[in-house]
């Protein structure tokens, strides 16, 4: 960071549930969109295979560190949203009142 100058705050993010859980993020992005991989990608099938046998395959770590990424795209997106005002109560004083022609209301005594 001093290198290159550019400060981050990376605050720690804790895990919880088992790996099959911690999986459901990625596995509703992949339901939604789908997972691109190239298909001359090292190692592709390897890791086809284990997405396939996931959870009760020999190995899970690529489903486990693709897991946290999926939790880490929902945290963005999450922390991205913009934060929406809360809804200006009506004043309905001020728009009785509002009206200053002669037959309107214009005080609290007449209304």
């Amino acid at each position: 960071m001093r290198e290159w100058q550019a400060y981050v705050a990376r605050p720690a993010s804790p895990t919880c549930g088992d790996k099959a859980v911690r999986a459901h993020p990625i596995r509703g992005r992949m339901a939604l969109d789908g997972l691109h991989l190239p298909r001359v990608a090292p190692r592709r099938q390897s890791f086809e295979a284990e997405l396939l046998s996931f959870p009760t395959g020999r190995h899970d770590d690529q489903v486990d560190a693709l897991g946290l990424v999926g939790q880490l795209l929902d945290r963005m997106v999450m922390d991205s949203a913009p934060k929406l005002k809360p809804d200006e109560q009506e004043d309905r004083y001020a728009r009785l009142f509002a009206n200053d022609d002669d037959e309107g209301a214009t005080s609290c005594k007449t209304v």
